[in-house]
């Protein structure tokens, strides 16, 4: 048996998404399908449409890997969850059964699907990446925590450990950028900078916490820093960029006897080679790589989803813009320009 769903597809690199009708295989072993509410677009899908993604290009492939949704139907073996929970769908593993669908047949082609797709109405996905989530938390709200928090806040609650009082800078003020930066004020770091190319963000960074705010046009941005902390460097740095010069600044703006340095961005397969001086490292300089804050999502989502329910954490802010899944390609190229946090598609328009 099938279900139909419209989906938007990665035909070729460097094209816009097809939109397309499909015939979604019900779910087998180890399979949920889901009927997808809201998706979010995260810069892993711009690697992945120009061919940079670190796990290689796959065409003609599904996208997308964070939304909120409903349990449809469930597979043999499924056991976490059950028809009409309400969930978040993540890229970052969990409990469960974990499997890859095969390959959807759609005119004599074989389109690929990972273990997590979310570009389209419904989807089917495996059990380890399915999280149920409360009903009272509001469908845009949940499909948010899929990636950008429990990344961003996770980094810093589970992997930095910040301490109260402390400095912290955050290269990249996007979706993730913005949750370090929110955990941080909420944990009591003293000094916050915030690092970003758009210029248009600093009044938005500030307003989640950040005490500072530098341009990554700027030149000599070490200086700055140096006036704003200290020449001693930042306790805490992290880069949710993944480029070579953005990864050897972050190294290089931490404290060389205990400064915490976390590489979160997702770095271009041509471009993973970096240069740093290693001597900082023998005398308690740290440098870390982090996949998905070290989130437990089986856990770890429903205190983020309880934080936002007891006005503890503002998420609603954090959604610059919302587009039907038509407007897939024009989210897209929003994102494309930076001057967002999160974007999201609303698969109900």
């Amino acid at each position: 048996m099938t279900v139909e769903t419209k989906a938007a597809v990665l035909f070729d690199l460097n094209k816009p998404l097809k939109i397309i009708n499909l015939d979604l295989p019900y779910p087998k072993k180890g399979e949920v399908l889901v009927k997808i509410f809201y998706s979010g677009i995260c810069h892993t899908q711009l690697l992945e449409i120009s061919g940079k993604n670190a796990a290689g290009s796959f065409i003609p492939n599904l996208l997308g890997h964070e939304a909120s949704g409903e349990v449809i139907k469930i597979g043999t073996g499924v056991t976490k969850i059950k028809k009409g929970d309400r969930v978040v769908l993540s890229w970052i593993k969990g409990k469960g059964l974990n499997v890859i669908p095969k390959p959807i047949n759609y005119k004599n082609i074989k389109i690929n699907r990972g273990s997590v797709t979310t570009f389209s109405n419904y989807t089917v996905v495996s059990e380890n990446r399915v999280f149920k989530i409360s009903k009272k938390l509001p469908a845009h709200i949940a499909s948010l925590l899929g990636c950008a928090v429990p990344t961003g806040m996770g980094m810093i609650i589970n992997n930095a450990k910040l301490k109260k009082n402390s400095s912290i800078t955050i290269i990249g003020c996007g979706g993730i950028g913005i949750n370090a930066i929110h955990a941080s004020k909420i944990l009591g770091a003293k000094k916050i900078v915030g690092i970003d190319l758009n210029k248009n963000k600093k009044k938005l960074i500030k307003s989640f916490g950040a005490t500072h705010f530098i341009n990554y046009k700027t030149k000599n941005i070490k200086e700055k820093i140096d006036k704003i902390l200290g020449t001693e460097g930042s306790d805490y740095v992290v880069d949710t960029v993944g480029r070579k010069e953005t990864m050897e600044l972050a190294y290089n703006l931490a404290n060389n006897n205990r400064g915490h340095v976390i590489l979160c961005g997702v770095p271009n397969p041509l471009d993973l080679k970096i240069s740093i001086n290693p001597f900082p490292l023998y005398y308690g300089k740290k440098l870390v790589g982090t996949g998905g804050g070290e989130t437990i999502p089986d856990k770890d989502l429903k205190k983020y989803a309880s934080m936002y329910l007891n006005n503890q954490i503002n998420l609603k802010k954090m959604i610059t813009k919302i587009y039907s899944l038509k407007e897939i390609n024009k989210a897209i190229q929003f994102l494309k320009k930076g001057n967002c946090v999160r974007v999201l598609i609303n698969m109900n328009e």
